[in-house]
């Protein structure tokens, strides 16, 4: 007897064996909340789960693995997708992990991953087998045209109906809501860790994730059907000429003049921009700075003219309710000077009066330096009027962050310039002064126009606007999450 146990023990060991010695080859993993090993069909593969940056129409994945010894022929492996297309189109559209299959070269050998990144930013490194071993070096470059409906994994993120705490002013009548958790975190959230996993056996498919809510209907069916309309000049096309040329009727259909009700009339105060059929964009501080509070029952918007004479063709509308931002303040005002006026009734669009489009995540974040952007405006002119009767437009020249700090003159404790503003100037000292305020930089992307930033802030030199330095605007690239939560349809 004790010699039958003996011969089971040492059939047991010799069993055992063969997955011991698969198990101590398998070598540590330097991004174990992206990748893991897994064997399929008796073989290993990695898997990989990362999420796409959506600021990028194309995300490129690249990973570098070593292994000892050499190749035996030219193949170094494959990188592809994990799921099927429809699966991996929907995680693309709600934000979640895009999940990837690496096949191996050499059957039974496990290379050690040592570099991943994507879209140049490095996630993880590791130091290679020290020779002789070869590095084998696999990529994949996914193309998406949808636009993400959520920037964070939406599985994380309380939802509820409630809005976030702002300044909200309704018909004179000052609100305040509770809190609500938001989806505008400007980086590439970081997927759930998950532990490697080394299994003896074919892998059995993990349970799918509950589908995350979509937004609601009427908002994607909303900015969808605004895509198709937004950006689009009618007959009259803008000629973009240097120094500020004067905009006809019917160029640029989305410039909106804001008027203040007095005692007096109405008074043009600032410009803004229609971005919906109920929403007209501009700067918080037209509204709230310093002892200034203007409620909206005070506000007129005068849309589909090009001239602030309001006996001419046109419309002019009622504000009910103002919306600032509520990142906004006074003293740091260009990191978040933005503001939202719901009109008291929705707009029809024409030939004079058309929404622009936001920008989306199918164009560039970062603006290089002389990236040529437009702006357009009733304010003061260069012989000193206060405001110009026709609108006036001009193109000017996007410069970096650093040129900007290196340009204008600090303000003790103010802060202007920040990664959330963006810095343009025009070489002939054309561009935006007092009374522009709120209206619009765009951008002009294969016969589209774009908003990428509301004119904020500007250097006044003996009380003149000194257009030799740079003008800030604030970035809506950096507030997209935002402005898509909150815009009215």
């Amino acid at each position: 007897m004790e010699q039958f146990l003996i011969l089971c023990g040492i059939i047991i060991k010799l069993l055992l064996l063969p997955r011991l010695s698969s198990a101590q080859q398998v070598p540590p993993i330097a991004c174990p909340e992206y990748f893991e090993y897994l064997a399929y069909n008796q073989e290993y593969v990695g898997r990989i789960s990362i999420r796409h940056d959506p600021q990028y129409q194309e995300n490129t994945l690249r990973v570098e693995f070593s292994q000892p010894g050499s190749l035996s022929s030219n193949y170094v492996g494959s990188l592809t997708l994990w799921d099927d297309e429809e699966t991996t189109k929907s995680n693309l559209r709600y934000g979640l992990p895009i999940k990837y299959r690496v096949d191996f070269p050499t059957p039974g050998v496990l290379p050690k991953l040592t570099l991943m990144m994507i879209n140049d930013v490095v996630l993880c490194r590791a130091s290679p087998y020290p020779p002789s071993s070869v590095t084998l070096t696999l990529s994949h470059s996914l193309r998406s045209t949808s636009v993400p409906l959520f920037t964070q994994d939406p599985r994380f993120v309380q939802q509820t109906n409630q809005r976030p705490q702002r300044p909200i002013w309704g018909q004179s009548v000052v609100q305040s809501q509770p809190q609500r958790a938001t989806f505008s975190s400007p980086q590439v959230p970081i997927p759930t860790p998950v532990a490697p996993q080394l299994l003896p056996a074919k892998v059995a498919p993990r349970p799918r994730p509950p589908a995350p809510a979509p937004a609601p209907s009427t908002t994607v069916g909303g900015l969808a059907q605004l895509s198709e309309i937004c950006g689009r000049e009618g007959p009259v096309t803008s000629p973009l000429l240097h120094f500020g040329s004067q905009v006809r009727r019917g160029q640029l259909p989305w410039m909106a003049a804001l008027y203040e009700r007095g005692p007096d009339g109405l008074r043009f105060f600032c410009g803004g921009t229609l971005i919906s059929a109920s929403t007209v964009l501009s700067a918080a501080h037209c509204f709230v700075y310093a002892e200034r509070n203007l409620p909206p029952s005070r506000v007129g918007v005068s849309l589909g003219r090009n001239t602030l004479d309001l006996v001419s063709d046109g419309l002019l509308g009622e504000v009910s309710v103002l919306m600032v931002h509520e990142a906004y303040t006074p003293r740091n005002y260009s990191n978040a000077d933005i503001a939202l006026l719901k009109l008291s009734s929705p707009v029809s669009f024409g030939e004079y009066i058309k929404p622009i489009c936001l920008w989306n995540e199918n164009f560039r974040l970062q603006l290089p330096s002389g990236y040529k952007s437009y702006v357009a405006g009733w304010g003061s002119d260069e012989h000193g009027n206060p405001n110009t009767r026709v609108a006036k437009m001009t193109d000017t020249d996007i410069i970096t962050e650093a040129e900007c700090l290196r340009s204008l003159r600090s303000s003790e404790g103010i802060r202007l310039v920040t990664q959330n503003t963006i810095c343009a100037s025009n070489k002939q000292a054309a561009g935006p002064c007092s009374g522009d305020s709120g209206g619009g930089l765009m951008l002009q992307e294969n016969n589209i126009w774009l908003l990428r930033g509301v004119v904020s802030a500007g250097q006044v030199f003996t009380n003149r606007c000194d257009l030799t330095q740079p003008v800030i605007y604030t970035d809506l690239a950096r507030h997209i999450s935002w402005l898509r939560q909150h815009i009215w349809l």
